[in-house]
């Protein structure tokens, strides 16, 4: 799917290795899929066998069939059900289709800017659970003059991309934690339904990775008024992973272990900050040409 194993980039700061882990997951996340994902020899064998003839049947589909990484990535996130994941792989194309302004000119060197200003990126490390964890910047952190609403989901949508090659990360999912501290009436105002409607959907049928937690720390109180609008766009299974902790850390840490966490989440993880922009530029600049392969795939409309 992307570069080799024995290719993969490191970057280094602060006594952190930035890295994709494109490498055989651990015995851990090999223990989730047994348990989880219904994962086993023969089901991979008959599972990558019965979705490549599914899609060759699909002739609106163009898909990477050659790259078992790629179809693996749906099998896993379908429990190796290939009739679940062919459904899943049409839901990640379509909300290519129906939201294509959320995807037209998505390449990093567009977020250079944004990602350095520290606006929201996943961590080097993983929570006790092997999940990928990313932390999204909104309030005091959001520059509504410089930076316009759809700048942070389509910068979470372009790492989530490369994101979706990791082995571990398609078996042990994504934890997303949303730092809301002093939102505005006036910023909220940028939440429109539209929009919140798009966010949504793609977490829940666009983004192609297991989603296994959404929490969103130090928010004011018109955040109940977004949720509120939000209800009618929001599976039960999504409710269940949604978790509201405004300050309470102690609430947050019934979910994530403290020691994975940045100091300022009440961790003991010796961060320099929660954000890590720049560092991921630079990782994910050296597979851009990657990434940009798999973005050429799709559903004709």
């Amino acid at each position: 799917m992307y570069s080799s194993p024995k290719d993969t980039h490191h970057i280094q700061y602060k006594g952190f290795t930035f890295k994709l882990d494109l490498g055989e997951p651990s015995e851990f996340a090999k223990n989730v899929a047994r348990q989880e994902l219904r994962e086993t020899p023969e089901n991979v064998k008959n599972g990558l066998s019965e979705l490549r003839r599914l899609l060759k049947d699909e002739s609106n589909l163009n898909c990477p069939l050659d790259n078992d990484l790629w179809l693996m990535s749906f099998l896993r996130l379908a429990h190796f059900y290939p009739e679940e994941a062919l459904h899943k792989i049409r839901n990640y194309f379509n909300y290519r289709l129906k939201y294509p302004e959320l995807f037209k000119d998505l390449n990093l060197k567009a977020f250079e800017g944004h990602l350095h200003d520290y606006t929201g990126s996943m961590l080097p490390q993983r929570d006790q659970l092997g999940r990928r964890l990313y932390v999204g910047l909104s309030g005091k952190y959001w520059d509504t003059q410089k930076w316009k609403r759809e700048y942070p989901l389509r910068s979470f949508i372009l790492q989530c991309e490369s994101l979706r090659c990791e082995p571990e990360t398609q078996i042990c999912g994504i934890v997303i934690l949303l730092d809301m501290e002093n939102l505005t009436i006036r910023q909220s105002l940028h939440y429109t339904l539209g929009f919140l409607k798009s966010l949504i959907e793609y977490l829940q049928d666009g983004m192609g990775i297991r989603l296994k937690g959404y929490h969103i720390l130090n928010q004011p109180k018109i955040v109940n008024a977004l949720y509120t609008m939000s209800k009618p766009f929001i599976r039960e299974k999504f409710v269940n992973r949604l978790h509201f902790h405004g300050s309470d850390m102690a609430s947050l840490h019934r979910h994530i272990a403290p020691e994975c966490l940045p100091e300022c989440y009440g961790g003991t993880l010796k961060a320099a900050r929660q954000s890590y922009g720049p560092q991921i530029y630079e990782l994910l600049k050296k597979y851009e040409k990657d990434r940009y392969v798999f973005s050429q795939y799709g559903c004709s409309k």
